[in-house]
């Protein structure tokens, strides 16, 4: 028997508790209006990088936390920032997603699904998505949880196969639509069990059958996948320090870079990107250092080495926040009077853009940047333009996937001063 407990949708003020007691820092403040201290937005971000933000506001101190942990910033569902009416609000579903990225113990639901022909106004691909309205119980954690949840597939009494059966599991990537319905989940890694659980070997307390959407713990999930003759999986570092080598799955990363770009893409207007005067010589850089770690209790901690965030497996997302970093590059020199000369991000030459103006070249590596921090990686051959191209520089766009990204010229003297941090060895046997 299999017994578990339906779990109550956790308030802001519950998520920024159990953020704070598992980076062992004080619990936040919270109004009578449930707002939390914009202070506790800060502290949690320097207990994982142990540095402070430098991010101004609300709205890029969630961004700067959530790209710590290797996570998107969403501006439709983590803040109020894509809302015409703005208020720095910092939603529900942003402290959910940070407790989880924190955690490494995604939230889970029990899915009501049905082969009848009653549900096949919703659900007639489940496998791939899931739908629902207004009207569906349990729709409001659900929303709140967001990507990377898991889910449980079970088979309502009407089903015509498997009726009253546990029969399935997939993961959350991402969750369409907005405040007001109706809603699509899109989901990723659907698995059938071999042995589908009948509903009278469960026991969960408070659950009502009825309801499309049920809340249940971490621990009911991995029982009742296991019953069905599978493995559940997830990250188990949790506790670990942050570490630049990490490749951490941001679930919905793609569809919040489309999403953003799509709405704010027509509206950018970046100011005119003036170009100093480039340096001819530049200094000795310094060799960079790898960091060490060391074991213990809580997980594997940095004791040496420069913070970076967790970088992200989600390649369709890192292309489209580069292109739309690409494309306010060209619009901010554009406005400064230079033409581009020749795109060169297929080239393989330690730039992307050769862009002229008055005879004169200006070889242009781009890097979209989700944060505020301007943190990058440089490959071996544009570092090597760092040190001998006269006429290289970096554009780095940083709050790429925001509504109000920012354009910054870094000349290559800067870009070899700058401080290097070892990422990876490649062995050669």
């Amino acid at each position: 028997m299999i017994n578990g407990i339906k779990v109550k949708r956790p308030e802001k003020q519950d998520l920024a508790n159990d953020i704070a007691d598992s980076l062992q820092i004080v619990r936040p403040r919270v109004s009578s209006g449930a707002s939390v201290d914009s202070m506790f937005l800060e502290e949690v971000y320097q207990a994982i990088t142990g540095h402070p933000s430098a991010a101004k506001g609300a709205y890029r101190t969630v961004e700067a936390v959530l790209d710590a942990l290797g996570l998107s910033y969403d501006a439709f569902w983590d803040t109020s920032e894509s809302s015409p009416t703005g208020g720095s609000t910092v939603t529900t579903r942003a402290y959910s997603r940070i407790r989880t990225g924190i955690t490494k113990i995604p939230r889970c639901f029990i899915l009501n699904v049905t082969d009848a022909p009653a549900g096949a106004k919703w659900e007639t691909t489940h496998e791939s998505s899931y739908h629902y309205d207004e009207t569906v119980s349990g729709r409001l954690p659900l929303n709140d949880a967001g990507p990377g949840s898991r889910v449980i597939y079970y088979s309502t009494s009407k089903s015509k196969k498997n009726p009253m059966h546990f029969n399935a599991c997939a993961e959350i990537d991402y969750v369409a639509g907005g405040w007001s319905g109706p809603w699509a989940t899109d989901l990723k890694d659907y698995r059938e069990f071999p042995a589908p659980v009948p509903s009278k070997d469960v026991t969960i307390e408070g659950w009502n059958r009825q309801n499309a959407i049920t809340e249940i713990k971490w621990e009911t999930y991995v029982e009742l996948v296991g019953a069905g003759g599978l493995s559940a999986t997830h990250e188990t570092h949790a506790g670990s320090t942050p570490d630049p080598t990490d490749s951490v799955d941001d679930p919905g990363g793609s569809q919040v870079a489309r999403k953003a770009i799509n709405a704010f893409a027509g509206s950018d207007d970046p100011a005119p990107l003036d170009v100093p005067s480039l340096p001819t010589k530049v200094g000795t850089s310094t060799l960079p250092t790898p960091p060490s770690y060391i074991e213990t209790p809580e997980g594997v901690q940095t004791t040496r080495g420069t913070y970076l965030p967790s970088l992200t497996s989600n390649p369709g997302e890192n292309k489209l926040a580069e292109h739309r970093a690409v494309d306010l590059a060209t619009l901010a020199l554009t406005k400064a009077g230079w033409t581009l000369h020749r795109d060169c991000q297929s080239d393989g030459v330690g730039y992307d853009l050769d862009f002229l103006k008055n005879g004169e070249h200006l070889h242009v590596e781009v890097k979209g940047i989700k944060a505020s921090k301007l943190t990058f990686n440089l490959t071996p051959k544009e570092y090597w333009r760092a040190e001998t191209d006269d006429r290289w520089v970096v554009v780095a766009v940083t709050n790429v996937l925001a509504p109000t990204p920012e354009v910054h010229l870094l000349t290559r003297d800067r870009v070899v001063a700058a401080n290097r941090v070892v990422t990876g060895f490649r062995l050669i046997l």
